[in-house]
């Protein structure tokens, strides 16, 4: 059995592993690797879990806070149902606001926040208690776009782990993939599309399927 240090150190490399691959796939230069990155992940995940599962904290920690093993992100948004999902919709179109919010509320989601603009966002990040878990951010907005909105996001540290989504009409693949460089999580092309965007869901937040 590894100790706990050496269990640290491996999850966390796995887990770094398992982030980058997350945010490659939707990258178009690697489409034609998607199957096979799709099973690298179902591998990295269950050895994340069997390691976690293995290490058991010593008799000596009960009298002490003791270092876990992390989760990874994806460990952690795979066992969130829809209802516990908390989502933030920013985009100057009401329209689009209002359409996202009913598709999510149609598959479980029931705390849905929405904001009309980028400065609004921010704003709204930084006073929500808890945190955000989904952000959907139009990518062109006035005065603060989407990647001002998830720059100041990830300035936070407890936005880390939050998931966010460029909602966007761009469709250049060197752009998009310059926001991905960026730290986006992932992108949804408008015109908006059910299937589309629940396969998008579905990719980070695993239960969100019929």
């Amino acid at each position: 059995m590894f100790t706990k240090q050496e269990a640290q150190l491996i999850a966390q490399t796995l887990t770094q592993r398992r982030e980058w691959l997350v945010k490659n796939m939707a990258n178009p230069d690697l489409a034609s690797h998607k199957a096979q990155h799709q099973q690298t992940l179902e591998v990295l995940d269950s050895a994340l879990a069997k390691l976690v599962s293995t290490q058991k904290p010593a008799a000596a920690d009960t009298q002490q806070t003791s270092k876990r093993v992390p989760v990874s992100i994806a460990q952690k948004r795979a066992q969130m149902e829809p209802s516990e999902i908390k989502v933030l919709v920013v985009d100057d179109d009401t329209l689009i606001s209002s359409m996202m919010k009913v598709l999510l509320e149609s598959y479980g989601v029931a705390h849905i926040d929405t904001a009309q603009d980028g400065l609004q966002a921010i704003t709204m990040l930084y006073d929500a208690n808890p945190v955000y878990d989904l952000v959907l951010c139009d990518w062109n907005m006035p005065i603060k776009n989407g990647l001002d909105v998830h720059n100041a996001m990830r300035a936070a540290e407890r936005y880390m782990d939050t998931c966010f989504m460029l909602v966007t009409a761009v469709t250049e693949a060197k752009q998009i993939r310059a926001a991905i460089e960026e730290g986006v999580d992932d992108y949804i092309v408008k015109p908006i599309e059910e299937q589309k965007i629940i396969k998008k869901f579905a990719r980070h937040f695993p239960k969100f399927a019929k």
